[in-house]
């Protein structure tokens, strides 16, 4: 059988196990999206998101009124000053006006610069419901992986070794 060949009956066979009609997602896999290339609007005077390309970045997901974030947010400053000088990290929006985002940075007292996502960030993110999230991005811009719930210091250290999930 022709490679050509080959590649429609895997298609058909992949149809077929999801069942032949459930829509087949077009999507670009969130792992080959470069996250700092997706929209995500600058609060607290931080860079534009772009700017945070070429370095490994820690995004930590945050909402309004998140009772762990900011212990969330002294863990992971813990960590950078402690342990990780190197790493870089970020706070992005799970929903929120502008205003009460500036509001719950504000009160982390948080160094990080903070973003107010899109749509499609989250999307590329693999959010879950839930905040906080971290989420670990390559130089090149691409998700490394995620880990969902309030961490330690230690459990960031894990994090970061790919030893958590």
């Amino acid at each position: 059988m022709s490679i050509f060949g080959k590649f429609w009956a895997r298609l058909l066979l992949a149809v077929a196990l999801i069942g032949g009609s459930a829509p087949v997602s077009l999507a670009v896999d969130a792992r080959t999206t470069n996250i700092y290339s997706l929209t995500a609007t600058p609060l607290n005077d931080a860079p534009a998101f772009s700017e945070l390309e070429g370095q490994i970045t820690l995004l930590i997901l945050f909402q309004p009124n998140c009772a762990w974030c900011p212990i969330q947010f002294q863990h992971a400053e813990d960590l950078q000053r402690n342990r990780a000088k190197w790493l870089q990290i970020a706070a992005v929006s799970r929903g929120g006006s502008a205003a009460q985002l500036l509001h719950e940075l504000d009160r982390y007292k948080t160094p990080f610069p903070g973003y107010q996502s899109s749509p499609e960030l989250l999307k590329a993110l693999e959010y879950t419901p839930g905040t906080p999230c971290m989420y670990l991005i390559g130089k090149d811009g691409h998700l490394g992986q995620y880990t969902c719930g309030r961490k330690t210091e230690d459990e960031l250290v894990r994090f970061l070794l790919g030893k958590l999930r």
